[in-house]
């Protein structure tokens, strides 16, 4: 079977634990305007209400979508966009840029806030693997970042302080397509559901294909949730000590929301290291 590509991230809701690692990522971050929806909507559903997830972007070539991301920032206030590194794979950045405050796919006048920033520089992990997608993750520079102005409607997530656990419940979002081989999505899409145990990532996927020292896997044994194609680089989120926390990027999966395929991030914990002497 052949590897679908995402572009999406998820979120998840961790328990309160001591936490004995410095953060990476700026106080203040990963602030919502509302809840995850509840586990398990198969298909997932508009996110309700609008700019629920402000830390979420839209990165474009040429002005069209084509992946998703999520906006972070150093400890030295300097803003990041965090994606797939196989969505900027072979790309220049004088044909990328990325929208924020955005509700819908398209330009829209009822997206009031939308800032729309090019980006200086394209940083794919020194260890992406095109074939494998091991280490898929980049970090991405902003121009004219001054234009960022924290609100409801744009505002950093946190970056991983803890490692994922199974059945931690997570959240991810995007415009990809509603289905399998379906069409697009034109407004924001989330959907929770629950991270599962390396052994089961590489028993349902394939030893040959997962690989846990730089991905994690999410789904539900009888499919129906999932991200899919143009969801990719997209966050994959969980709340944690009353703060939302960047724990994947979309990545890749067979097909979209299959029994027993459950969907691929990059794993942000294990990539934390290399995040970290990127922005800091």
């Amino acid at each position: 079977m052949d590897k679908v590509l995402f572009l999406f991230c998820l979120a998840a809701t961790a328990l309160a634990v001591p936490n004995p690692y410095p953060h990476i990522t700026a106080g203040g971050c990963g602030l919502s305007n509302g809840r995850a929806p509840n586990p398990f909507i198969v298909g997932g559903a508009q996110v309700n209400p609008r700019y629920k997830w402000p830390w979420i972007g839209s990165l474009r070539r040429t002005g069209s979508h084509i992946c998703g991301g999520s906006l972070v920032k150093s400890k030295d206030g300097v803003y990041y966009f965090i994606t797939a590194a196989h969505c900027v794979d072979g790309s220049s950045v004088s044909v990328l840029s990325v929208k924020f405050g955005a509700h819908f796919r398209l330009d829209s006048t009822s997206d009031n806030y939308k800032v729309i920033l090019n980006v200086k520089e394209i940083i794919m992990h020194n260890q992406y693997n095109r074939n494998t997608f091991q280490n898929d993750i980049a970090v991405l520079t902003l121009q004219n970042q001054e234009t960022i102005v924290e609100s409801d409607y744009i505002r950093p997530i946190c970056f991983a302080d803890q490692d994922h656990t199974p059945d931690e419940q997570c959240t991810v979002i995007g415009w990809g397509t509603l289905s399998e081989g379906g069409s697009v999505s034109g407004t924001l899409q989330e959907v929770t559901k629950p991270i599962l145990a390396d052994s089961k990532c590489s028993s349902d996927l394939g030893s040959n294909s997962y690989y846990a020292d730089s991905m994690l896997c999410s789904g539900l044994d009888n499919g129906g949730v999932d991200a899919c194609q143009g969801d990719s680089g997209g966050p994959f989120f969980c709340e944690r000590n009353g703060v939302w926390e960047l724990v994947g990027v979309v990545s890749w999966g067979y097909g979209c929301a299959r029994p027993g395929k459950p969907g691929v991030y990059a794993d942000c914990w294990n990539l934390r290291d290399w995040v970290n002497n990127q922005i800091n």
